[in-house]
């Protein structure tokens, strides 16, 4: 139905967009303008280069049609260009304009006015049977929280207050219509399983709902430098790493992904503020000017080593429980304005004494299975000294000693087969592990 505005004829609403692609790839195609006004009706390109040509598109997502309105040729004696990209829904088309050179293309979408989903010319850029199949294919599967606690605990020792939090804040997320992007703060010392909770989340969350997730761990004390902090926001133009892929690049290619962000106490200021307005706003605003990144499907794990009053959290009522978590996250980040616009945050517990042993078996028998050995027992007292290593310095402490004393045991050894498929016992002291074959009985 077309409807009028003043004088003028809408007939463009918020599911029409003007697409843009580059040198004929029909499948990596961007949203430039939403033809109805909505969020403006002309768009900047900067720094544009490499490319020979663009083609303009008209996209429907309410009847999912895309048509090819107008190519442009770029020139290619400049090494970058400008381009400016204007839409005029009472003239049914727009221009292109190459800053550099003062070019000025003209397309028409005027005929698509009158088109059908049918048309021959439709079906040649999309099929749009195909698409319904595929979206029907991607729609996920309902997670009920208790399956996604199940599935973390195989990974996650001692923590079940925590992991049913986490599956509940992530179950209720997910079924609503419009999904947010999902942000949880985890604090507690080193090597409780907050980092673990983080690689575990992917692999829990498709196997739940048939959704492939992607993963990233980003270590933020790592990112101190001007050109650092640019990976994650884009760099300004004629800055170091203008128009570089930023950290969050994969999700334009994969909505569905997992960012496990670790120490955020130790992020710098920029870096703190920005994924604060990140969470806030649900979108990445990049520097250099190109299309913004749509978080509402990311599920952010931040992770902090800050100490918690665990005596007053554990006597708190669940609301409390936050308030002393951004409390303690203001104080440290120096941002109590900031630290308010994180929701949902949680305290690891200490870990039980058992439930740490399971954690240290866990990463030796990880360590043994690289090198296709099996672990049949350890000397107790080697155990607990390995705990203490865990507590001090995390897995990494764990499997870094385990790794030295393979290194010690099978570094010269010219047969180094005859450890391969083995079930071995681990003795001695963490100075010096002693890794024996079993023998098998005759």
């Amino acid at each position: 139905m077309k409807e009028w505005k003043g004088n003028t004829l809408m007939r463009y609403s918020d599911k029409d967009w003007i697409f843009i692609g580059f040198d004929g790839d029909t499948v990596h195609i961007s949203p430039i303008i939403q033809m109805s006004g909505s969020s403006g009706l002309k768009k900047m390109l900067q720094g544009i280069s490499g490319k020979s040509s663009m083609t303009i598109y008209h996209v429907n997502f309410d009847i999912k049609t895309c048509m090819n309105v107008g190519n442009v040729n770029l020139p290619r004696n400049v090494s970058e260009v400008d381009i400016v990209i204007e839409f005029k829904p009472e003239e049914d088309g727009g221009t292109v304009t190459i800053c550099n050179t003062d070019q000025v293309w003209s397309y028409s979408v005027k005929e698509n006015t009158q088109r059908t989903p049918s048309t021959d010319r439709t079906r040649d850029i999309v099929d749009k049977d195909k698409v319904r199949q595929l979206e029907q294919k991607k729609q996920t599967k309902i997670v009920w929280p208790d399956e996604l606690a199940a599935e973390l605990k195989r990974d996650i020792y001692g923590q079940d207050e925590a992991i049913k939090k986490i599956s509940e804040l992530i179950s209720a997320n997910l079924r609503r219509k419009q999904p947010e992007v999902e942000v949880i703060v985890l604090f507690g010392p080193t090597g409780v399983g907050k980092t673990e909770v983080g690689k575990a989340l992917p692999g829990a969350l498709e196997k739940l709902t048939g959704q492939a997730y992607g993963f990233h761990q980003i270590a933020l004390n790592e990112f101190i430098g001007e050109h650092s902090v640019n990976r994650f926001f884009g760099a300004p133009p004629s800055y170091v790493g203008y128009k570089d892929p930023t950290v969050f690049e994969p999700v334009r290619s994969n909505a569905y992904q997992v960012y496990l962000l670790d120490e955020i106490e130790k992020a710098t200021d920029r870096v703190y503020t920005g994924l604060m307005e990140c969470f806030s706003s649900g979108v990445v605003h990049l520097a250099d000017n190109s299309q913004d990144i749509d978080l509402s499907h990311v599920i952010f794990i931040i992770t902090s080593n800050i100490p918690v009053d665990m005596k007053a959290y554990n006597e708190a009522s669940a609301f409390r429980k936050k308030e002393i978590c951004r409390n303690t996250l203001a104080k440290a980040c120096g941002h109590p304005e900031i630290a308010g616009k994180i929701t949902n945050c949680l305290a690891f517990q200490e870990l039980p004494v058992d439930a740490l042993t399971d954690i240290v078996s866990k990463f030796v028998v990880e360590e043994l299975q690289n090198y296709e050995m099996e672990l049949e027992h350890m000397d107790e007292k080697l155990m607990v000294q390995l705990k203490e290593q865990h507590s001090n310095y995390g897995a990494r402490g764990v499997k870094d000693a385990v790794r030295e004393a393979i290194t010690a045991a099978t570094v010269y050894d010219r047969n180094i087969g005859r450890y391969r498929g083995k079930k071995v016992t681990l003795s001695g002291n963490i100075e010096d592990i002693v890794i024996t074959i079993v023998q098998e009985e005759r």
